[in-house]
């Protein structure tokens, strides 16, 4: 989607918003749709234009309480309505930005163990991207995050087991 075409549909989203609002009057709480505009211009178009919807957002909804007719028994009572509304539309900001950063940091991890992975065939050691050859184990801690237990697998323990064996039966027969 073209940049302006994303900057009408964050506009649009604000309008149908306070459109909402206003028809529905003040005793029905539609604020929450005021998040689809904060949450689309963040994601769309950064943090800037979601603060930008946040604070749009605030004005928006007071004007249209003012025109709905909505009577406070004191006037400070819209402002605190209004910082909480902003308060909220901002942590729908930071939320949004938190899972795109999630998204982002599962996209790395799974470009680090999807597709080809160059492996030494004489020392079993893994190319990665920087051009940097590490151990399997090295690898694993470090592009995957992963926290390595050394353990023995059953097929080695036999065979270890059994060389062991061996040797103790050798040396008592000779």
């Amino acid at each position: 989607m073209l940049r302006w075409h994303r900057i009408a549909v964050v506009l649009a989203s604000l309008a149908m918003s306070v459109y909402i609002d206003i028809v529905t009057g003040y005793e029905v709480s539609v604020f929450l749709l005021y998040t689809v505009p904060v949450a689309l211009g963040t994601r769309w178009l950064g943090n800037a234009m979601g603060a930008a919807m946040a604070v749009s957002g605030t004005a928006l909804w007071m004007w249209a309480d003012k025109v709905s007719g909505h009577a406070y028994s004191h006037e400070w009572f819209l402002y605190v309505n209004a910082i909480t509304r902003m308060f909220c539309f901002f942590l729908t900001m930071v939320a949004v930005r938190y899972v795109m950063a999630q998204k982002r940091e599962i996209a790395t991890l799974l470009r680090a163990f999807s597709g080809d992975v160059p492996v030494c065939q004489q020392c079993d050691r893994i190319g990665a991207d920087d051009g940097y050859w590490r151990s399997v184990e090295s690898y694993l801690i470090e592009f995957g995050e992963a926290q390595v237990h050394h353990k023995v697998c059953p097929d080695c323990a036999r065979r270890g087991y059994a060389r062991a064996a061996y040797r103790d039966h050798a040396g008592q027969v000779g």
